[in-house]
């Protein structure tokens, strides 16, 4: 199970809260610029909690290979307006203007889908909703379990793939490296339930640690709200928002 941070500049709890709303308002908001700086307000939050800039690389590359796609192959209606010749390729104005617009989506909404994983500590989350918000140890254990063999999976994976290309393993032979994998998978999901029924979960467990929220994060979390409602207030006034 992932080790809890103590250090965090906003609870885990507080990070995904964030992150849902401001996916929803990228989705639901069409001006461009309140939507660059509720990323870039965001964006400081993660970069608090730890964030590497260089996962800005990644989103970019998939962004921007996005982008040449639409360019290269437009759709029927956007082959309109000045053409601009590259290397015996056409390019058309109107299909530039929006490719370009949705890159800039597509990266924020890929900033916050990709980089989320990496600042909230969903364990966190999950603990803290068990103590502090009713959710059920019957959820949320099996949930923390499946979590942890995310990480488990791509170990016995990676060790696997790398047994069988030392046997010297055809390339179409190594797709067998799959069929381990799933007893293992198998194993796994047995060997957790087994722990989860040997160690007599029930509702009367106790905690060593709260997870709770604190009030610096509580204040931290209102300034979001606060700006997040002014940008909701702009944008509808603005009549920028898909109803």
């Amino acid at each position: 199970m992932k080790k809890t941070s103590s250090n965090e500049y906003l609870h885990s709890w507080y990070l995904l809260v964030l992150t849902i709303l401001s996916l929803i308002f990228l989705f639901i908001n069409q001006e461009i610029f309140l939507n660059i700086f509720l990323v870039f307000v965001v964006f400081c939050f993660y970069f608090k909690n730890g964030l590497s800039v260089k996962r800005f690389l990644y989103v970019f590359f998939f962004s921007f290979s996005i982008f040449l796609l639409s360019v290269i192959y437009p759709a029927k209606d956007l082959r309109s307006g000045e053409i601009i010749q590259f290397f015996n390729i056409a390019f058309y104005r109107t299909s530039i203007d929006h490719a370009a617009t949705s890159m800039v989506k597509l990266f924020l909404i890929s900033f916050l889908s990709m980089t989320s994983g990496a600042v909230i500590d969903y364990t966190k989350v999950v603990l803290y909703l068990i103590v502090h918000k009713g959710l059920k140890l019957f959820w949320g254990y099996p949930f923390l379990l499946a979590m942890n063999s995310i990480a488990l999976f791509k170990v016995e994976f990676e060790r696997i793939r790398i047994n069988a290309k030392f046997r010297n393993l055809p390339k179409l032979d190594q797709f067998s490296v799959f069929f381990p994998l799933l007893v293992f998978a198998i194993r796994h999901s047995q060997r957790g339930a087994l722990s989860l029924v040997t160690r007599g979960l029930n509702d009367q467990k106790s905690f060593y640690f709260s997870y709770a929220v604190s009030d610096l994060d509580k204040f931290r979390y209102k300034i979001f709200l606060l700006i997040f409602l002014i940008l909701i207030g702009i944008a509808v006034f603005g009549g920028k928002v898909i109803l």
